[in-house]
Formats: C-alpha cells, sequence, structure tokens
C-alpha cells in the first residue's frame, strides 16, 4: 500500500515516471527527462538487516557522482510526516508555486510564528535559535529561516564568530526562487557574523543551494541511526528511547543488551543517509 501510494501520488505531479527494480533495495521511480529517482523504502523489507550502516549514504553519493538526486523516502516518513513529504515531492516534480524573492519582503519574527512555521512545514520541525527570519508576500509568510547564537571558534589560527544556519523551509507547495540567499543577506547585515555554517539532509537535499551561495561543502556526516516500531511508524534515537522501552528491558532476564531486546519487541533499526556540512566565509 505505501508504495502504490507514492507512486499514485508521484505520477499525478510528473505522468511520465518508470517504476523499476534496481541494484537498490525495494522500488525506485525515475522521474524522466529529470535526474531524480526516488528510492521507496517499506519497513521492514527483505535484506535491510544485513546492508552496511553506510550504505544508504554511499548510494546517495554514487548517483550523485552522476549527477542523479537520489531520494530515500522511507515509510514511516510517509506516515507521519505526509503533507510535508508530499510537498518535497512536488517541488522536485517542478509542481509547485514559484515566488521570486525579489517580490517579498524580509521581517525578524517571534518565536511562537516561527515555531508554527516549522512544525507544519518543515521534516526535523522546531529547534531553538537566536535569530529568526521570515519572507512575507502579501502579508503572507512564505519562507522562513533560523540561525542559532554566535561561538568563537578558531579558523586558520584566528578567531572567528560563527553562526549556525539551523532551519530553513518554504510554505508547503512554494518555491521563492532566490529567497534563502535574501534570508542570509539580511543576517549578515544585521548580526555580521564571520561565517556560516549548515547541514544538508542527504535523504532529501544534494547541497547545490548552498553551493550557488558560496557555501564550501567541509564534511561529510555519519549515517545516523534509529528504531522503529513497524506499527506506530515513529523513529527514535538510541539514546532517546522511551521510558517504558528502557525499564521494560532492565526487568526482562531474556536478552543481554538493548539492541536484541528491541529486536525481539519487533523494532526495526534503520540508517539514515547522514549529512553535508557547509561553511560560508562572509565578507562583511
Amino acid at each position: 500500500m505505501f508504495e502504490n501510494e507514492v507512486i499514485t501520488y508521484i505520477r499525478k505531479h510528473y505522468p511520465d515516471i518508470e517504476v523499476v527494480d534496481t541494484e537498490l533495495l525495494g522500488k525506485t521511480v525515475h522521474l524522466r527527462n529529470i535526474n531524480v529517482v526516488f528510492h521507496l523504502l517499506p519497513i521492514p523489507f527483505a535484506g535491510l538487516q544485513d546492508i552496511s550502516p553506510t550504505y544508504f549514504q554511499e548510494k546517495i553519493l554514487e548517483y550523485a557522482s552522476q549527477d542523479i538526486q537520489l531520494v530515500h523516502l522511507w515509510q514511516d516518513c510517509w506516515k507521519t510526516k505526509r503533507a510535508i513529504v508530499r510537498s518535497r515531492i512536488a517541488m522536485l516534480c517542478r509542481s509547485c508555486t514559484c515566488f521570486q524573492a525579489r517580490k517579498t519582503q524580509v521581517r525578524r519574527i517571534a518565536r511562537d510564528v516561527i515555531f508554527d512555521f516549522f512544525a507544519v512545514n518543515h521534516l526535523q520541525g522546531f529547534v531553538e535559535a537566536r535569530y529568526n527570519y521570515g519572507l512575507f508576500h502579501d502579508e503572507q509568510l512564505i519562507a522562513a529561516a533560523s540561525f542559532s547564537s554566535g561561538r568563537q571558534i578558531m579558523r586558520g589560527g584566528f578567531k572567528s564568530r560563527s553562526f549556525e544556519l539551523v532551519r530553513y523551509a518554504n510554505l508547503l507547495h512554494h518555491r521563492v526562487t532566490g529567497g534563502l540567499g535574501k534570508l542570509i543577506a539580511r543576517f549578515i547585515k544585521e548580526v555580521k557574523p564571520d561565517d556560516i555554517m549548515t547541514y544538508a539532509d542527504l535523504d532529501w537535499a544534494t547541497g547545490k543551494s548552498y553551493q550557488t551561495l558560496n557555501f564550501t561543502r567541509t564534511d561529510i556526516g555519519k549515517p545516523q541511526q534509529f528504531w522503529i516500531n513497524p506499527t506506530e511508524m515513529i523513529r527514535y534515537y538510541p539514546h532517546r528511547l522511551p521510558t517504558q522501552l528502557t525499564k521494560g528491558f532492565r526487568k526482562q532476564t531474556q536478552y543481554d543488551n538493548i539492541d536484541d531486546f528491541l529486536k525481539g519487541s519487533g523494532y526495526v533499526k534503520i540508517y539514515n543517509s547522514g549529512s553535508l556540512k557547509y561553511l560560508l566565509i562572509t565578507t562583511h
């Protein structure tokens, strides 16, 4: 059902697709004439426990070397973040409402406003940040970015006042051409950072948008591990397991370690594709 739902939705926005079985685990959906491939990943699926933790990252980088954007679409994301995932799919299919950044206005926005915006429009939701900016078109918030507080970091033997671009998102089914650049420019003008660093989620992003803004890729982050209950489809970091699971493990005697206990309880271990780290040296 998961695969059929996704294929039907993709075809709605981009009819010219090809559904094939490749060397990748699971089905892939190729957008003809666009270098985008969706890799559909039910939970669980045969062979998942036998692959390397770096398998999904390696495939992303392999396809990227051929100028193809490979998107690993996991069933839990489709189920729990369906509206956001549908919007991301539509945007990759080039089926969205587009605005030019020059026709928008930048404003500082309050915490409660950006909390609601990221909760609805960003796959990772809201996270605390020091500086919050929004792009408005006819009084409608259509994109937003948040930046951390500054930290003193040694770069090249000199102290650098460094900040992190923590979140950026467009309104669902909207794209603002030049939007991120406009928000970063305002932040640089007002805060005057020495540099800005950020991360691109490899499951969904290539990092090209950062490169066009003169960011330099500095590192590739390791894949992150998660545990998922196939019934609930909720991801848990190993160090943030629900209290009932950790208590259940301590009370039982059948399993010697938490991993075996989780497998025995029906949980599935997965790894994402990691992330790309980018750095922008500013010239304010």
